[in-house]
């Protein structure tokens, strides 16, 4: 009813009226209310309940009256005995009595739940995440990382943060372990802080899964953190851009030791081997349909993980939009098996994981899209949107 005289006053005004928004169950009403709200609703969902429960035993009464009660003989009220008529009478009062109450309730039952549906359709409205990344020649990407970085850990309370390597992932799709990389980060990180970066244990880094439900370590001659904030763990992902060449996507990431939960990441588009930038500039993008991330993230203390069906740069993506973008949290811990060694990574505290799938290229040739779904434990999953990326080159070279 207050959907139809709000459509009337808009069309009196000469505008079309927007359409309704969408029910949404009951059940689902309550958390989109306010507390002053929640409690009329709670009188009025009181006063309807009993109003339905009434009108129903009058039915029943009238029903059951039909056939087991006798013209002569009606039902026996304390020493009384009531006619059929008595009976019918008295079932109508009690339907025209609960029908009063459902009626009574009816208009702050549905002004709340125009309300709800209206600010239940605010909170999953598409969304989208856009983020372009500038060029920048690799000693600059590096340097700028780690500075950033090193503030992050810093201002976070750790004293001390394990560098354990870098991966890279080409147009070949064969995994390496690039040790000039490595070497860059490291000399930049002394360079700008040669006190907080702890030395290699003698044993390497591999992962060590703890023991009794207790935090891993990072090597077999290293112990495990006893509390978060002690140390950090720092390692570089570098992604091939869907370009021809070595450009693409080189992250920086700091997990803390003790959860090995994804605390930061850095990214910058650059090309390995190389003293200068790339030409253009590489963009990204999440169209997230139903507002799914914020609401995430509003959602409390929430950890997530990957699906091995996941595309490796998807994924990365995602994982760099979930941490700088929302308060979610990505587990660390198959990042440091897939750079370190050792393992294996359990999923303690995994709540859902991301799948990155890449979409059938329909596109110019630089461009990449991916449908991102979102698989709860034991749940069925749910679709969230499109991720789509492409490398922008500038007008003089396209």
């Amino acid at each position: 009813m207050l959907a139809f005289l709000a459509s009337l006053i808009f069309v009196a005004a000469g505008e079309v009226a927007p359409p309704p928004p969408p029910a949404i169950p009951d059940a689902e009403v309550v958390r989109y209310l306010k507390p002053t709200e929640l409690v009329e609703w709670n009188n009025a969902t009181r006063i309807n309940g009993a109003g339905e429960t009434r009108a129903k035993m009058g039915q029943s009464i009238l029903r059951t009256s039909g056939g087991a009660v006798a013209e002569s003989k009606g039902p026996k009220i304390g020493g009384l005995t009531e006619t059929p008529e008595q009976v019918k009478v008295r079932a109508q009062k009690m339907i025209d009595e609960g029908n009063a109450q459902i009626q009574q309730a009816a208009p702050a039952l549905a002004r709340l739940r125009l309300a709800a549906a209206t600010r239940a359709a605010e909170k999953t409205k598409p969304v989208s995440f856009d983020v372009e990344v500038a060029p920048t020649a690799l000693n600059v990407a590096v340097a700028q990382s780690v500075v950033r970085l090193q503030k992050q850990a810093r201002d976070l309370g750790y004293a001390k943060t394990h560098f354990i390597g870098s991966i890279s992932l080409l147009g070949d799709g064969k995994l390496n372990r690039p040790e000039d990389l490595s070497a860059d980060i490291r000399a930049a990180w002394n360079k700008a802080d040669d006190k907080s970066l702890a030395p290699v244990p003698a044993e390497g880094y591999a992962f060590i899964p703890g023991v009794d439900k207790g935090a891993p370590a990072l090597s077999k001659g290293l112990k495990p953190a006893t509390a978060p904030k002690q140390l950090a763990v720092l390692w570089a992902e570098f992604y091939a851009a869907p370009t021809a060449g070595s450009r693409g996507l080189l992250f920086l990431r700091l997990a803390d030791a003790h959860s090995l939960r994804l605390i930061a990441s850095e990214v910058a588009y650059t090309e390995l081997a190389s003293a200068a930038a790339p030409a253009g500039a590489f963009q990204f993008s999440l169209r997230d349909e139903r507002s799914f991330l914020p609401r995430l993230s509003e959602g409390g203390d929430i950890l997530l993980g990957f699906d091995r069906a996941s595309d490796p740069l998807g994924s990365a993506l995602l994982a760099h939009l979930s941490v700088t973008r929302s308060k979610v949290g990505i587990a660390a811990a198959p990042y440091v098996v897939i750079v370190a060694g050792g393992g294996p990574a359990g999923s303690e505290g995994v709540r859902a994981k991301w799948r990155a799938v890449a979409v059938p290229a329909t596109a110019p040739a630089g461009t990449l899209s991916f449908q991102v779904s979102s698989l709860p434990t034991g749940g069925d999953a749910v679709e969230v949107g499109q991720l789509s990326l492409k490398v922008v080159l500038p007008a003089a070279a396209k």
